[in-house]
């Protein structure tokens, strides 16, 4: 009987925290989801018990579950439009310079100076999904991101290893931002250093 009890408790939860995160969501869109915190504290539920529940729920491909948020299976983190326009004019591509990033403290400041509702989760979410890639002081789009790791991935292959300058040549970039870069890409797993040069870290392991 104990069982039994504990189990309806527990769907009974499960079924709580979908209508919870689907309020959620609808309220804010622009978030990945709802953490454990803000659902324990919608539901008035103890978050240990709950962060338990949740594991289960995601196990079961009832919810997802992303950089510590959790969200019902269909959602999809949506910008406002003045969002959308925030994020545009304070991380801009300049097509004439379309691999320089935005000062991180720049937008930062402009996060804060700015009214529009949930700017800061927004960015959170930018951040989380890879929109946006924060690398050293600077802001990239994910899309910048892409574009500098193809051209230092042609330009091993074609060269070989690659020295700090022959990586600034390739991208078109100065030192500012090509010594931050390449020690991301070191950090991911892209590039492995060996001495004053890098290669490919698939390559270096094979």
């Amino acid at each position: 009987m104990h069982d039994e009890r504990a189990a309806s408790d527990v769907d009974a939860l499960s079924t709580r925290i979908l209508v919870a995160l689907a309020r959620h969501e609808a309220e804010a869109p622009w978030m990945l989801g709802a953490t454990s915190l803000a659902l324990a504290r919608a539901l008035g539920t103890d978050e240990a018990l709950l962060i338990r529940v949740l594991a289960g729920e995601v196990d079961e491909g009832r919810i997802a579950a992303q950089a510590g948020y959790y969200a019902t299976l269909g959602h999809r983190p949506q910008l406002t439009d003045e969002q959308r326009a925030f994020f545009e004019r304070a991380v801009p591509v300049d097509p004439t310079l379309p691999l320089v990033p935005a000062a991180l403290d720049a937008v930062v400041g402009e996060l804060r100076r700015t009214k529009t509702p949930g700017l800061a989760q927004a960015f959170d979410m930018l951040v989380a999904t890879g929109a946006l890639v924060k690398i050293g002081v600077d802001v990239y789009r994910g899309e910048q991101v892409d574009e500098i790791r193809a051209r230092l991935e042609a330009a091993i292959r074609r060269d070989g290893p690659i020295t700090m300058a022959r990586f600034r040549d390739a991208v078109g970039t100065s030192r500012k931002y090509a010594v931050p870069l390449m020690e991301w890409f070191d950090a991911t797993g892209v590039t492995v250093r060996d001495g004053d040069v890098r290669a490919l870290r698939q390559n270096a392991a094979s």
